[in-house]
């Protein structure tokens, strides 16, 4: 029996090419998230920190020195406090010192940038002193954040009094904000790899991410509410004493320092 022949056009192969498209928003999207996620996770360095002070501690002498450094007037506190941070810098190694200063780095050349029109009109101490000023704030809250634990956080808050609602928002935040990021990265990451062709569409793609993230949202916050249902949480955080240690009554002492600093430069001089 004789086999019928093949037609030509099943021999042929069949080459798809569609058009290229750019996927720069994705992509940066993508390593944006990627960078955010490495320093959330990133607290094995920062049990390692040099400053030894209790959380409470070093909160407190934080916020007491942004607040003077914002209030002063005399230029010489403002001098001297940034002195004592290059001091603290010096001591960190080169890796963990880009770290720490790249968001500052970035902040003073803002503030240079929105002030440089005030060059025109003879206002060069303010192109000075803010900048300063700026720096000194930004690199010490970069300092708590990097030597810092987030979870320690809510214990510091919780013996300044804070309300148990802002703690609970405070708290949630912080750990829903990495799953969240999680999300938003595997769905980023599908649809790169799902794209074929030209979008033109892409606001709709990225609502569609959003509304994943919102959905996965709401469905971990029900999970979370019949979690702590379960275990009787009534929405009341605990203050935890612990004991005042030798290097705790130091940063005590600095901070009663600063104001002692910034009430004699300011009233007595």
């Amino acid at each position: 029996m004789k086999e019928a022949p093949v037609p030509q056009w099943l021999l042929q192969e069949d080459r798809i090419e569609p058009p290229r498209d750019r996927d720069v928003f994705l992509r940066r999207s993508a390593d944006a998230l990627k960078y955010a996620l490495s320093k959330a996770r990133r607290v094995d360095e920062r049990n390692r920190s040099r400053i030894a002070f209790s959380t409470q501690i070093k909160l407190a002498l934080t916020l007491t020195l942004i607040l003077l450094v914002s209030a002063s007037r005399n230029f010489a506190f403002v001098e001297i406090v940034g002195a004592a941070i290059l001091v603290l810098l010096a001591s960190y190694e080169p890796r963990k010192l880009t770290r720490v200063l790249t968001l500052p780095v970035q902040a003073v050349l803002l503030s240079i940038l929105i002030l440089a029109p005030s060059l025109f009109w003879g206002q060069t101490r303010a192109l000075v002193t803010i900048p300063c000023k700026t720096f000194i704030s930004t690199t010490a809250l970069s300092i708590l954040a990097y030597s810092t634990n987030w979870n320690r956080f809510t214990c510091a808050f919780k013996s300044f009094g804070v309300p148990d609602a802002a703690l609970f928002i405070f708290d949630l935040t912080l750990k829903y904000v990495v799953v969240l990021c999680d999300v938003c990265l595997e769905t980023l990451e599908a649809v790169r790899l799902r794209s074929v062709g030209r979008n033109r569409r892409k606001a709709q793609t990225l609502g569609g991410i959003v509304g994943v993230a919102f959905l996965r949202a709401e469905k971990s916050a029900q999970e979370q509410f019949d979690a702590m249902t379960c275990r009787c949480f009534s929405g009341k955080y605990r203050r935890f004493k612990a004991p005042l240690r030798s290097i705790d009554w130091l940063g005590a002492a600095l901070c009663a320092s600063l104001w002692g600093l910034f009430v004699y430069l300011e009233f007595a001089v």
